[in-house]
């Protein structure tokens, strides 16, 4: 089997529509309009070299190399027929292979070409003419010179790399499979509604249970590679020692996050429910979501790690969807629910798949004529930079932050800005910003949990503060602006106390200001 072949295998088992193959790059297939890397290393010149002498007859190598650029039609042992852009440049070769049928347009063009090759080479099924019909370790010379190596190097590599690119195609095509003892883990974590399923190489594995860590009655993970299960899921350890990945398992939709430590590999997996949720569904008050009618501007949603922050923006995106015709971007890491597109046009970008950064991400956003940009987190200054930027410029931005309450969320995004520029970034943050709105996930008495909301609407005395770096002055006029929308984070503590849904000590725990909270109590 040709060394190439083993590659369009990998491309026809992942229902790609086309394959780039480009010496000293990794190679990437693309689906539904997405390019991605494949799992395996950048190719060798000698290998791409190898392939174009399978797929160019050796009577059409010279006019490939005079004009730089063909088309050619290739038949893989298995019978099926491709079409393949090939270019010369000044570092080897480069070849775009696409299958037909999956363009309307190529295939005409395909089956011309073919027509064409055939008239050219003779009854031969062979797409490498030669007078052996068997892979001889000699191949004819071509007629004249190309940028091809010698034909004793060519053969040498050919057959050295053919055993390397067949050996990591094959991976890349059979991907080993989804331990069962995983498939049943995930099973048990979707009985006991967890969060998060914790694996850990030599240990029992955990489940995330209404915010607690709970053991789990099974054997130790010592039995699972999960190295096997990372790669099963498309994802890689690589150098830096961790990986964030998505994945959808026997219907369970996932997060992930795979690292090493020094007892070896560690998952966290998040269990995602199918379904889009609704603010009504997260208990969050239904008049949030008037912060999606907003036409420009800067809507911060923050809280502790596990506070459901994502979800939040997720909720609404969907509200936007069914309430405004828009064109919504936006960037993930990674994406977790998938939003139907009926009323809104939504394009959902993932972080390290379809962009490089957020940063990235949010640069090529103003590109494409978005009215809404939701940023899955806001975490350095090049991202709030541009965020900001974006925010100015006419666009509604969302974004969350790690932060327990409004002060701490408008002071994180300030202090990621050099000293110098601080001053700057204030009074463009004041200019921008619109709301920030902060919650908590609290256990409630009768088991799962519930979210205590702080909103703050930025008013001319909020933006005021924000710009004379008074921020120390926020919680007061919080506590004060009642009237301006504000919602105390105590206010809605004492409010689920009241209710009997969250313990007093737990609630006490949250609150930022005990006195506050302790009259709110009090207050009927």
């Amino acid at each position: 089997m040709a060394a190439i072949d083993s590659l369009l295998r990998v491309m026809a088992l992942r229902d790609a529509e086309a394959m780039t193959l480009t010496a000293g790059q990794v190679p990437s297939l693309r689906r539904a309009g997405n390019a991605e890397p494949m799992a395996m290393p950048a190719l060798d010149r000698a290998l791409v070299a190898g392939f174009v002498e399978e797929i160019v007859p050796a009577d059409a190598r010279a006019a490939l190399a005079e004009r730089g650029s063909g088309e050619y039609v290739y038949r893989t042992s298995g019978g099926e027929t491709v079409a393949v852009l090939v270019e010369v440049n000044g570092t080897g070769h480069r070849l775009v292979v696409r299958r037909p049928g999956r363009s309307g347009s190529f295939d005409s063009r395909a089956r011309s070409l073919a027509l064409a090759q055939d008239e050219r080479k003779g009854p031969s099924p062979n797409p490498n003419p030669s007078p052996n019909p068997s892979p001889s370790p000699s191949p004819s010379p071509s007629p004249s010179p190309s940028p091809f190596p010698s034909a004793s190097a060519s053969a040498s590599a050919s057959a050295s790399a053919s055993a390397s690119a067949s050996a990591s195609a094959s991976a890349s095509a059979s991907p080993p499979p989804v331990p069962d003892t995983i498939r049943h883990l995930l099973s048990v974590a979707a009985d006991h509604r967890a969060s998060d399923l914790l694996l850990s190489q030599d240990l029992a594995p955990r489940l995330r249970v209404d915010g607690d860590v709970v053991d789990l009655d099974e054997s130790p993970c010592a039995a699972v590679d999960l190295h096997q299960l990372l790669a099963a899921c498309g994802a890689r350890l690589g150098d830096a020692g961790s990986v964030d990945f998505g994945a959808t398992i026997d219907g369970h939709r996932l997060r992930g996050h795979g690292f090493q430590h020094e007892r070896g590999v560690g998952v966290a997996l998040r269990l995602i429910r199918r379904d889009v949720p609704t603010l009504e569904r997260l208990g969050l008050p239904a008049d949030l979501g008037d912060l999606v009618k907003l036409r420009s501007g800067l809507v911060l949603v923050a809280g502790p790690t596990g506070s459901g922050k994502s979800t939040t923006l997720v909720a609404l995106v969907a509200q936007l969807e069914r309430t405004r015709a828009a064109h919504v971007v936006t960037l993930e890491d990674p994406i977790e629910y998938l939003h139907e597109t009926s009323r809104c046009l939504v394009h959902q970008r993932e972080v390290g798949h379809h962009v490089a950064t957020f940063a990235d991400g949010l640069r090529a956003a103003l590109r494409e004529a978005p009215d809404v940009i939701v940023v899955g987190e806001l975490r350095d200054r090049e991202t709030i930079a541009v965020a900001l930027s974006a925010a100015e410029t006419g666009h509604l931005v969302l974004g969350t932050v790690h932060a327990p309450g409004a002060a701490v969320a408008v002071d994180r995004l300030i202090d990621a800005f050099p000293e110098h520029q601080q001053r700057q970034a204030r009074t463009q943050l004041a200019a921008v910003l619109r709301a920030v709105v902060t919650q908590h996930l609290l256990p409630t008495k009768r088991g799962g949990r519930v979210v205590a909301l702080e909103r703050v609407p930025v008013t001319t005395a909020v933006a005021s503060l924000i710009r004379k770096n008074e921020l120390h002055m926020l919680g007061t006029h919080i506590q004060t602006g009642r009237d301006a929308g504000m919602i105390p984070l105590e206010k809605s503590l004492a409010r689920l106390v009241r209710g009997q849904q969250v313990d007093a000590a737990v609630a006490r725990a949250v609150a930022a200001d005990l006195d506050f909270f302790d009259s709110s109590l009090r207050t009927a």
